[in-house]
């Protein structure tokens, strides 16, 4: 089987490419578990929230409404198409904005932000880039900060699994994804799992894992001192 590997070149002109059409041919499956992945994170007046793979901007302006003007929102994309739909519609007096670059390096300081959100997003990195990622979204999260991840998942039928990456060996393109454990991954990245669920898209299961920031191996190594 041809390993995919990410590339963030080919993602960005594709996503560039569908940005007019995103909002008519994919929110309609992703819209109502995003929404729900946002209640997860439960985001409330003065946060600090990222909104990773923030797409045409629909997830950011939730969020922005339920931080207030005390709170902030930074999304962040790949794709510079996507970034102007979502400038387009934030609203212009809000203290949100929006940041054209890679998950790979976030241009965030550290401990940034309270909230992560990461929809339909994770899924698009392989394997170790995941990780990667992760990393990342550890180090700009505050301690204990929250973080809710969506994506397609390994966890309920293994013949859709295998379905969804021969689709994907065939048209890498199109179906740029692949499933994942989300729930293990999270734990291997050191991020205390408190709830996860599993929908339906269509015919593909989809998780939603909310969880925390853990302690980091020098915060664990200081408390049994």
């Amino acid at each position: 089987m041809r390993k995919r590997t990410y590339n963030s070149r080919t993602h960005k002109a594709w996503y560039n490419a569908l940005s007019r059409y995103y909002d008519v041919l994919i929110d309609p499956f992703q819209g109502r578990l995003r929404r729900r992945g946002i209640g997860f994170l439960g985001v409330s007046a003065d946060d600090r929230v990222l909104d990773i793979g923030c797409g045409t901007g629909r997830g950011s302006t939730t969020l922005q409404d339920a931080v207030g003007p005390g709170g902030n929102v930074v999304g962040i994309d790949v794709a510079d198409q996507m970034c102007r739909r979502t400038r387009d519609r934030l609203e212009a007096d809000a203290p949100s904005a929006v940041v054209c670059g890679d998950a790979l390096a976030l241009p965030f300081a550290s401990d940034s932000f309270d909230a992560v959100l990461v929809s339909f997003t994770l899924e698009l990195f392989e394997a170790e880039s995941q990780m990667v990622v992760l990393e990342e979204i550890r180090r700009v999260l505050a301690p204990r900060g929250r973080i809710c991840v969506i994506a397609p998942s390994t966890a309920a039928s293994t013949l859709i699994t295998v379905l969804y990456e021969r689709l994907n060996d065939a048209f890498p393109t199109l179906v740029d994804s692949r499933p994942l454990d989300v729930r293990g991954v999270l734990t291997r990245a050191d991020f205390e799992v408190v709830r996860t669920e599993v929908e339906w898209v269509l015919a593909v299961p989809v998780a939603l894992v909310f969880a925390r920031r853990g302690p980091s191996p020098g915060d664990r190594s200081r408390t049994t001192d």
